[in-house]
């Protein structure tokens, strides 16, 4: 028995992939804005130190690349917002993708409107 491509794209099991990417999306957007909010703080305490050392991007540039490329914390950081944007992209580019195979088979149900991870906009 075989299956015809536009019914496994509204199976139960391909609806849920689709729910779970998203919600994976969704976590890994919340991972990126709270990452990105814990390197910028870190960013703006690296910078005030330095300044206070009078070592500026304006008066030793070279100082302040340097130190800043051998911050431990800002590496840590900037590593994890990296990380987090590769997760947004790859889940993104997964349900675009997908999306994109949906509309060309021309099914007709709205399969993204269900989706529990999204807010209602009732």
């Amino acid at each position: 028995m075989t299956i015809s491509l536009p019914e496994q794209v509204t199976s139960p099991a391909y609806r849920e992939y689709v729910h779970y990417l998203r919600g994976k999306l969704v976590r890994a957007e919340a991972g990126l804005a709270a990452t990105n909010d814990r390197y910028e703080r870190a960013r703006v305490h690296f910078d005030r130190t330095q300044a206070r050392r009078g070592i500026t991007p304006a008066t030793d540039v070279v100082n302040y690349i340097d130190l800043k490329s051998s911050n431990p914390e800002l590496r840590f950081w900037y590593a994890r917002v990296e990380h987090f944007q590769r997760e947004v992209a790859a889940y993104g580019t997964a349900l675009t993708g997908l999306e994109a195979a949906h509309r060309m088979l021309g099914t007709d149900d709205n399969w993204m409107d269900d989706d529990p991870h999204l807010p209602r906009a009732d």
